[in-house]
């Protein structure tokens, strides 16, 4: 359950990050030039904007009628000037600094160790020099509300530092240090300030304030306090931060230390996963056990650290009163960080929160329904300002202000009116893990604003469907019957799907919440007249509503996919024919040279968990970490001519290993569903299940040997395991199941 180096990282890419929702770091481990790169979730650029198209409504017809007209240039031509926003761009998330340390002891280090604990979540640095051996700790404390940097020197000589805050090259507009403080903050106008304010208490030596730096001299330990306040939340932000800080300060080191654990092993300790029997490995560096796994080598145990690393991960950037996890969850070195790291909502986001419920970590969800409700409100004007509509829409991409207008202007993604939908189908699917009917009525309105934006929204076809339009197949291209090239579209695939499982959700949470019958019989009266999925001349699942040639055959969204993973409307039990199609899709996309994202790996790896194909599953996980995984195990993504991190790829992944240990729904549990040979022999302890029951189960040689079923109700299920089924009635409590 660690992530250990023999040397420090060289790069932002290779450090180790820590968090508690709202702040994050990355801690390089450096031994005499020491960089923390820090961030808080809420410092954005700039104030909200109003970028709803003033021309969009009265455009709308034209733009409809030219593309039912297949004239698709014209009808994109004109969407680029009408529907696009006005500025064309929303706001960017931006880095909150760096803590520089500059250590002065000189010679050789020795028996240098750089690690990140996922038992209890603490970075650590270690190395000896001399008879000194130097030690530092780091925590992101969620009780405490502050990053926290405790440093020792065991032996006869003490630590002797000097340290600065800085923000990219001083884009910062005051900096302080006095006495034992040190401070920079940054006026963001009408948009967003902060304050980032820094403490240090030491034992033994002296401590002094020169310039813009702070002088530590002969101290034995030194610890720092570290808070930064926005003023998105807090109108006081100065005045919060600094007296968050001085609580921190005033409870010391090791009381924070274990508050700290206590609090992050309360939530992280629920699941545990074993894989293999092979525990020498565990010795070996984690870079050195990537590279060996880029070379061929088998590695059960990595892909189960790779697993825990993304629950880590989602823990330490949504939890509390927190945004959700963005592009980068909330880790960013850049003041223009790439695709402004925002909140990407025609797959990332939604992608980022697959594991929040079967890896046991529900609490983390919430932010993302907090800011859902903000999006909803700005999406109530965009749908009525934009379409004319009621209810509420937002497109592809949203930021911290929940901004709905279309982001960029970028034909194949911008014009998408499903993000919002999408966002929503999370609250029936947290319902399922929680049964928490108090959360569904809570945010039922949201359901209801979706299905009233549709019900507005969708016109019909000439066959007298109802379809979306305009919209496209996220960020793909199609190649009509003249050659012609196009993105807008009525009725995609992945529309449709959306749509129905919005709107199965919708349903069922009117009959768990008594709500009026004709809510009901207007939502089956849209999905009685949505358009089916088809099969094209490949035996492909359609992704249009017409059989168009794709103009990149190995894209990397998979979208028209939705409906066999995340979603539900596609099954081996239901709709088998259109199952096998889906299955030929994903093979066509592969041998076209697909999933060369590390997001698009992870989706892929649960689509393969959901076609039964546990080897095919373990292929893909295998590129995933060979391909498109930095040292430090955080996912890379490519952009430009180099890559970058993105945190889509890490928890997608963690979702996708729980799909080919475990699949459950409508009480129909499969254990060990897709499991490679590679994990033949393993446990796993604490898995969630739709219903609200939780798993713990052993296996050995590919077949599961026992289980248990903890449940909050009596409920019946059925459970298939090494090839039987058993139909059982589980009381409250739990219930242990054995196979011979």
């Amino acid at each position: 359950m660690k992530l250990w180096y023999d040397k420090p990282a060289e790069k932002w890419e290779e450090a180790l990050p820590i968090g508690n929702g709202r702040l994050g770091a990355m801690m390089c481990g450096a031994v005499t030039q020491e960089t923390i790169w820090l961030n808080e979730d809420s410092v954005w650029s700039g104030k909200p904007l109003h970028r709803i198209n003033p021309d969009a409504k009265e455009n709308l017809p034209k733009i409809r009628s030219l593309i039912r007209e297949g004239r698709i240039p014209e009808a994109e031509e004109l969407a680029k000037l009408a529907l696009c926003g006005t500025p064309n761009s929303q706001r960017s998330y931006e880095t909150a600094g760096e803590l520089y340390l500059s250590f002065k002891e000189t010679g050789e280090v020795r028996h240098y160790r750089r690690e990140l604990d996922l038992d209890n979540g603490v970075v650590s640095v270690s190395y000896e020099m001399g008879a000194t051996k130097y030690e530092r700790k780091m925590i992101a404390s969620y009780p405490d509300q502050a990053l926290i940097l405790h440093m020792e020197a065991q032996g006869p000589e003490d630590l002797k530092f000097v340290c600065r805050l800085e923000r990219c090259h001083n884009r910062l507009d005051e900096v302080c240090a006095q006495g034992h403080s040190l401070w920079f903050k940054v006026d963001g106008g009408e948009g967003i300030s902060f304050l980032v304010s820094l403490v240090i208490r030491q034992e033994g030596g002296s401590l002094r304030s020169i310039g813009e730096y702070l002088s530590v001299e002969g101290a034995k330990s030194a610890t720092l306090y570290l808070n930064i306040v926005t003023s998105f939340r807090q109108k006081a932000y100065e005045e919060v931060c600094t007296r968050q800080l001085t609580q921190a300060e005033e409870k010391g080191w090791e009381a924070c230390l274990t508050g700290h654990v206590a609090e992050y092993q309360r939530l992280f300790g629920r699941l545990n996963l074993t894989l293999g029997k092979d525990t020498e490995k565990e010795e070996v560096s984690t870079d050195m056990r990537l590279r060996a796994v880029k070379e061929g080598k088998e590695d059960a145990g990595l892909f189960a650290l790779y697993f825990q690393y993304g629950r880590y991960l989602l823990l330490s950037s949504s939890r509390g009163g927190c945004l959700p996890a963005n592009l980068q969850g909330i880790w960013n070195h850049r003041l223009t960080p790439p695709w402004d790291s925002k909140f990407t909502i025609n797959i990332n986001t939604e992608m980022n929160y697959w594991a929040a419920e079967s890896g046991n970590l529900s609490e983390c969800h919430l932010p993302y329904f907090a800011h859902l409700r903000r999006v909803m409100e700005n999406g109530k004007r965009t749908a009525e300002q934009m379409y004319g509509c009621r209810g509420s829409v937002a497109h592809h991409n949203v930021d911290l202000y929940g901004d709905t207008a279309p982001q960029d202007i970028c034909i194949s993604a911008s014009i998408w009116p499903m993000g919002e939908a999408w966002l929503a189908t999370h609250i029936y699917e947290h319902y399922l893990y929680t049964q928490d009917k108090d959360f569904l009525e809570e945010y039922f309105d949201i359901l209801q604003a979706n299905v009233d934006f549709f019900e507005d929204f969708l016109i019909e076809d000439e066959q007298g469907r109802l379809v979306t339009s305009p919209s496209v197949s996220p960020e793909n291209t199609y190649i009509q019957s003249d050659g012609t090239r196009g993105c807008l579209c009525e009725g995609a695939s992945m529309d449709i799907e959306i749509i129905q499982e919005l709107l199965h959700g919708y349903i069922n949470a009117c009959k768990i919440l008594d709500k009026d019958s004709g809510l009901i019989d207007r939502a089956n009266s849209i999905l009685e007249r949505l358009p089916q999925l088809g099969v094209g001349r490949y035996g492909q699942l359609r992704e249009w509503l017409e059989d168009y040639d794709e103009a990149e055959p190995g894209h990397r969204h998979i979208s028209h996919l939705y409906g066999v993973y995340p979603g539900s409307s596609i099954t081996w039990q239901e709709t088998p024919e259109l199952m096998r199609a889906a299955k030929i899709t994903l093979e066509r996309r592969l041998s076209f040279g697909g999933g060369h994202t590390g997001w698009s790996r992870a989706w892929i790896i649960g689509l393969w968990a959901k076609f039964l194909d546990g080897e095919k599953a373990y292929e893909n996980f295998r590129a995933l970490l060979a391909d498109s995984t930095f040292p430090n195990l955080m996912d890379n993504h490519p952009m430009g001519d180099g890559f970058v991190f993105q945190i889509d790829g890490n928890l997608g992944a963690a979702a996708a290993m729980i799909e080919m240990l475990v699949q459950c729904r409508n009480g129909y549990i499969h254990l060990l569903p897709a499991l490679p040979v590679q994990f033949a022999d393993g446990s796993a302890k604490g898995i969630l299940l739709r219903g609200g029951m939780t798993l713990d189960m052993e296996w050995e040689n590919g077949k599961v040997l026992c289980a248990s079923l903890k449940s909050g109700t009596e409920q019946n299920v059925t459970v298939e395991a090494n090839g039987e089924k058993r139909e059982l009635t589980l009381p409250a409590g739990a219930t242990r199941l054995t196979w011979e």
